[in-house]
């Protein structure tokens, strides 16, 4: 199968091509980070630039007409989109070099996959497509059924309604992070084997689902604990800026609870008449921390993608053999 990344192109026996449990996994992870920090955050940084602009772009819009409005959301819509699959794709480009060469070059994760980016576009677009669908649908449907049941079976009852709207909330919650983290392992798989294998699009859904197939709920939950553990990190450092940023007393900053809010929500103004130079602070510090927990994410998928190749195709064998042939 070819590869855009060459197995020749190892160091001499790496150490880095075995299976890995999950608390290896996250060892690894960080450790690549940490070592290669200024590369991965460097190539992450695309990212925060390109949302810095867009955000600039938001503020102007309430000065324009409606269809002009219309006309920039969409054009803001499908520039986030490209820059953040074109950000990372560099980063499995980039924990793909690393984890086989033990060395990155950032020049070199720029010009590859060239040929392969189009298609990678295009099957991530067909699952964002899926996943809202699906997670449109099943929200849907669940409330369907907990409406009826409330007005065919309770009536009025002020307690029932409060439990089953409990109810509804937690399952819309699992909702949110299931069905999104079954299509993200997915697209996660299909995005390491179209752009290190350099696979046609439909031959990387076929080679995600055939890495993925017997250890399916096992994959899905750890790609699953991977983003948590993602999330969980960007929101403490959101609660530690908002708790400095109440300390230095800054105009129109609000109390800690409504500060952390607007931090981890994003709840902040899109109107120019309303910015402040703290909320200006709040959407850049927002932005450095989401672009600093993105490499943690990619590099976790890119590594579990290595690692079920060496269970279920001895990936670490055939490196080993080409370097014994040289």
């Amino acid at each position: 199968m070819p590869e855009q990344i060459n197995p020749s192109q190892a160091n001499n026996g790496p150490p880095n091509l075995r299976t890995m449990g999950f608390g290896e996994l996250l060892d690894a992870v960080f450790s690549l980070y940490r070592t290669h920090f200024l590369s991965f955050f460097g190539i992450a940084s695309g990212y925060f630039m390109a949302m810095a602009i867009v955000i600039s772009i938001v503020f102007l819009d309430d000065s324009v007409g409606r269809s002009v409005r219309v006309a920039i959301w969409v054009s803001i819509v499908i520039a986030v989109f490209g820059v953040s699959l074109f950000v990372v794709s560099r980063l499995v480009l980039a924990g793909a070099q690393v984890w086989l060469r033990n060395t990155v070059s950032v020049g070199e994760v720029l010009r590859q996959g060239r040929r392969q980016f189009l298609p990678y576009c295009v099957g991530s677009f067909l699952f964002a497509v899926i996943t809202i669908f699906c997670v449109l649908l099943a929200s849907f449907v669940f409330g369907f059924l907990i409406i009826t049941y409330i007005e065919g079976s309770i009536g009025t009852d002020g307690i029932a309604v409060t439990t089953l709207n409990f109810i509804f909330q937690m399952f819309s919650a699992l909702i949110m992070v299931s069905i999104p983290g079954f299509f993200i392992t997915y697209w996660s798989f299909f995005t390491s084997a179209t752009l290190l294998e350099g696979t046609p699009m439909r031959v990387g859904f076929r080679r995600s689902r055939a890495l993925i197939r017997g250890r399916r709920w096992r994959v899905i939950g750890t790609v699953i604990a991977i983003f948590l553990l993602s999330f969980a990190i960007g929101f403490i450092l959101r609660t530690v800026f908002a708790f400095l940023f109440i300390l230095t007393g800054l105009e129109d900053i609000g109390n800690f609870i409504e500060t952390v809010q607007w931090m981890a929500l994003w709840e902040l103004p899109t109107k120019l008449s309303e910015l402040r130079l703290s909320y200006a602070l709040m959407y850049l510090t927002n932005l450095g921390i989401d672009t600093f927990v993105m490499p943690i994410w990619v590099i976790g998928c890119t590594l579990l993608y290595f690692d079920q190749r060496i269970r279920k195709e001895g990936f670490d064998i055939e490196v080993m053999a080409t370097h014994q042939e040289e």
